[in-house]
């Protein structure tokens, strides 16, 4: 079952919720921006066959960096949510003498191939949340709509096989905040995910910044991304996680 089958709904039901939530925010207008890089760490199995591929043991897929990038527009009508978008992709590849014969959409490579693998993987978000709480505690509620698109190819000297997948996943969107009082420190944490039928994507980020009176700051803290999918476009079966720590600048006005 794909996951698209789950928007509407999902829309509708936090729509209704969300909506009848009176927010405290006293801000009326205002924009944050941030871009940075995400050190990731691949861990995990693919399944496109019969058999279970790890990422790491078969596959061999590096460690790597990547760029996230967000903005949030904020403001002070009641009814109306706020509106954040964010981004960020992977584009990763590895090289592994296989230690076992493997199986990979259809296609067999052999104990003693010489495998090389690309991974491009891109996530575009849109959130659309609510401001419960706006004080030395923050706290926004609502929901993300994320398109999820990527290729995963595996390839040896005389073979190659390659999934392609894409995919509009909804999710329910938290984020908290907590401020220290006239030092600019805060730390916050932030959550997305959706589960259902066994399939689950989870991401969350755990942070502490410094925002200075001009609005300029900066973040870092660690980021990880977690999916749990069955019969994803030509992945029959996905259980992967990516995580590493990040570091950000960001801009407020």
């Amino acid at each position: 079952m794909r996951l698209s089958s789950f928007v509407a709904s999902t829309v509708i039901a936090s729509a209704g919720l969300l909506s009848q939530t009176t927010a405290n925010a006293d801000t009326f207008f205002g924009v944050y921006a941030g871009a940075g890089t995400w050190q990731q760490e691949f861990s995990g199995d693919v399944t496109s066959g019969v058999v279970d591929v790890s990422i790491e043991d078969d596959l061999g897929l590096e460690d790597d960096n990547t760029n996230v990038f967000y903005v949030a527009v904020e403001h002070g009508v009641p009814v109306l949510p706020n509106v954040r978008a964010q981004f960020f992709d992977i584009d990763v590849a590895g090289d592994n003498v296989l230690s076992r014969n493997i199986e990979f959409n259809g296609q067999t490579f052999v104990v003693s191939d010489l495998v090389s693998t690309q991974v491009e993987l891109s996530q575009s978000d849109a959130v659309l949340y609510y401001e419960v709480l706006d004080n030395v505690v923050s706290l926004d509620l609502g929901l993300t709509v994320s398109w999820v698109e990527g290729r995963l190819e595996v390839a040896s000297t005389t073979d190659s096989a390659q999934a392609d997948f894409d995919e509009l996943v909804p999710m329910l969107y938290a984020k908290a905040r907590v401020d220290l009082p006239f030092t600019g420190v805060w730390a916050g944490v932030e959550g997305q995910g959706i589960a259902y039928e066994g399939n689950q994507v989870n991401e969350y980020n755990a942070q502490i910044g410094w925002e200075s009176d001009i609005g300029l700051g900066i973040e870092a803290g660690w980021r990880s991304v977690s999916i749990e999918l069955e019969d994803f476009d030509q992945v029959a079966n996905a259980n992967l996680e990516v995580d590493g720590p990040y570091a950000a600048l960001n801009y407020h006005f």
